[in-house]
């Protein structure tokens, strides 16, 4: 049930800020690096130096000590820009820094959080195997103990950023179970000029080259018994409760997209004349942006609502779960609905609505695809 939830002074501040800090430090350099396939570190070291990279951190590691209300408004804006940087400051304040600040220990905490907070550090979760995706419980990397070090083996591939990370959290089998409860994180700090890590390629997508999606294999990789996270054997339940918080970041990337698109399509719909007059006059166009403005709106909203819930201390697996589902799909329609609109122009490159549909598509697939998410969802509705 849909609690009632509000936005303060501050969340209004905060989506001011995040769009002033896009407009003149992200929209100007997109398409530069979208042509030329080149990784953004120096607007995601901007991101940093704003406050905008460790929103929900506290304050004494480089975060902002904001809520998740205002984590959720920075990605949505930041996705508004470029999905890329949004997915980039998302993953890595969920699935790396969540783990981190709730579970760390106080060097890891003032290390590695502290970096990737301010943004001076970027960060990969290496999860995802060739034969282990949604069904985390069968991963077969495996980190054995040998003396004071952990020895990592096994493949993996999806991992965003792994190729221009500073820290990889790799979640690895080390206990004897075969299932979710022999899973744990463990630390691979400077993972590119350590012995055993092979960055195999960088997987091509239809997000474009500018995005980094690596296939990394770890041979006899050798870290510190430190470098675990949280207690051994207790990985999956640290995955879980940071996908919670990632469903938020991957919705709220979701309705910056969706956003995009309809801006764009509103405007080209008042630019655009056929047969005399604007395009957004005929009613085949008008309702199109009539449902498009409706849908952005509501899933704003789940996502907001979820968002909220988890700052009154609440666990939001099926809300996070709900949003999610909700605002990729929109993002997916609303982008598919504005190359409509758009028409030929939409299908080529000289629109941003083109790109708008490639990357709205991986939203539906990532942070769990939303077919597992609605397992989640009616899971949920019998608890």
């Amino acid at each position: 049930m849909i609690t009632h939830f509000e936005l303060g002074d501050e969340h209004r501040e905060q989506r001011t800020a995040v769009r002033e800090f896009c407009e003149e430090h992200v929209d100007p350099h997109v398409e530069a690096h979208e042509s030329s396939g080149t990784f953004p570190r120096e607007i995601v070291e901007a991101v940093g130096e704003a406050g905008l990279h460790g929103v929900p951190f506290p304050a004494e590691y480089g975060g902002a000590d904001e809520d998740y209300r205002s984590f959720a408004i920075t990605v949505e804006e930041l996705a508004r820009s470029w999905k890329l940087l949004a997915g980039t400051v998302s993953g890595a304040c969920c699935l790396v820094g969540y783990p981190l600040n709730e579970f760390g220990s106080e060097w890891q905490r003032e290390e590695w959080l502290g970096e990737l907070a301010t943004g001076r550090s970027i960060a990969a979760l290496s999860l995802t195997e060739p034969e282990a995706g949604s069904d985390a419980g069968s991963l077969r990397t495996t980190a054995e103990r040998d003396g004071d070090e952990w020895v990592i083996d096994g493949h993996k591939v999806w991992t965003t950023n792994g190729a221009v990370a500073d820290l990889i959290l790799v979640v690895a089998r080390t206990n004897e179970y075969d299932d979710y409860r022999g899973l744990s994180l463990i630390g691979v700090p400077n993972p590119l000029e350590r012995d055993g890590v092979e960055v195999v390629r960088d997987i091509p997508c239809m997000e474009g080259e500018a995005a980094v999606e690596s296939e990394i294999r770890y041979d006899d990789v050798r870290v510190p018994v430190e470098n675990l996270v949280g207690e051994e054997g207790k990985g999956f339940r640290y995955i879980m409760e940071g996908l919670d918080i990632g469903r938020i970041g991957t919705a709220a990337q979701g309705v910056g997209v969706a956003q995009a698109a309809f801006e764009a399509s509103r405007a080209f719909a008042d630019e655009r004349e056929q047969f005399g007059r604007p395009i957004r006059e005929f009613q085949g166009i008008g309702f199109k942006l009539a449902d498009m403005a409706t849908e952005v709106e509501a899933a704003r909203l789940l996502t907001l609502h979820a968002a909220a819930e988890r700052d009154r201390g609440q666990r939001v697996t099926r809300e996070a779960a709900m949003a999610k589902t909700k605002a990729t799909d929109v993002a997916m329609d609303a982008a598919t609905e504005a190359v409509q609109i758009h028409g030929s122009r939409g299908y080529s490159k000289d629109y941003p609505v083109e790109r708008y549909m490639r990357v709205a598509k991986g939203m539906q697939i990532y942070e769990g695809t939303n077919e597992v998410n609605r397992i989640v969802i009616s899971n949920q509705l019998y608890e």
